[in-house]
């Protein structure tokens, strides 16, 4: 009984372990990279358009903009993934991870505040995976993915497809 109460005690410890420094500097780096395009006030790609995501979600967004309406949005197209919004301020833009927790099958989970520079705030957890030397966003959830961003590419490619029927 004392042992099961020990694993019980140190499964939480195990589950919210922070990845090692070299991974979490990395990541960061990467989200860097991501979040830079914000601050710019040039035109950017669509981020559904930029090489950040994994190879599972690259097939899903691929699919989905083979079905995607031509003239008028869906429940993907209409704001941006990241920043979880439509508009910001470059000038005064900011997103910061604010922990860093390793899971099960290498996967990083980082927790992210979002400053829109709008007097808008948003929070998000982006789920990164290792893709050779690259670490590529693997999941997102947030207030517009409550169930995450595959399950919401998935629904919405099942909706667009019902559409062109």
């Amino acid at each position: 009984m004392k042992r099961l109460a020990l694993l019980l005690l140190t499964m939480p410890l195990v589950l919210a372990a922070a990845p090692p420094p070299e991974d979490r500097t990395a990541i960061n780096r990467q989200l860097a990279a991501i979040y830079r395009p914000y601050s710019v006030e040039a035109a950017q790609p669509a981020v559904w358009d930029r090489p950040l995501f994994t190879a599972e979600i690259r097939q899903l967004i691929a699919r989905w903009k083979q079905v995607m309406p031509e003239d008028e949005t869906d429940g993907l197209n209409d704001g941006d993934w990241l920043c979880l919004c439509q508009d910001w301020d470059p000038k005064k833009f900011s997103a910061a991870p604010q922990g860093h927790n390793l899971l099960p099958g290498g996967v990083v989970e980082v927790t992210m505040g979002i400053d829109l520079g709008i007097g808008q705030r948003r929070s998000a957890r982006l789920y990164f995976r290792r893709e050779g030397a690259q670490w590529r966003i693997a999941n997102l959830h947030a207030s517009d993915f409550p169930r995450g961003l595959i399950q919401a590419l998935r629904e919405t490619i099942a909706e667009d497809e019902k559409l062109r029927k």
